[in-house]
């Protein structure tokens, strides 16, 4: 598509480094933030409000034990 379908607001949705997979979930309509170090931001990205990436205590950023066996939250 040329242009992104609306997000769903029921989505959390995710932050990312990479570009490729940022895009593909943008125009599937899923909120996404791209993170950037600030070296590499363009000059004529528009910007709106700079923050600090940080990550909140009580956000889960584990893998799960299933039988003895480690592994990652599903990606959804």
């Amino acid at each position: 598509p040329l242009k992104p379908v609306h997000a769903n607001p029921t989505w959390m949705g995710c932050f990312m480094r990479n570009t490729k997979i940022c895009e593909g979930l943008y125009f599937a309509g899923v909120p996404v933030w791209l993170v950037h170090d600030e070296e590499f931001i363009p000059l004529t990205m528009n910007i709106i409000h700079p923050v600090q990436l940080m990550f909140p205590d009580n956000i889960v950023r584990v893998m799960y034990s299933k039988r003895g066996v480690s592994k990652p939250f599903p990606s959804i």
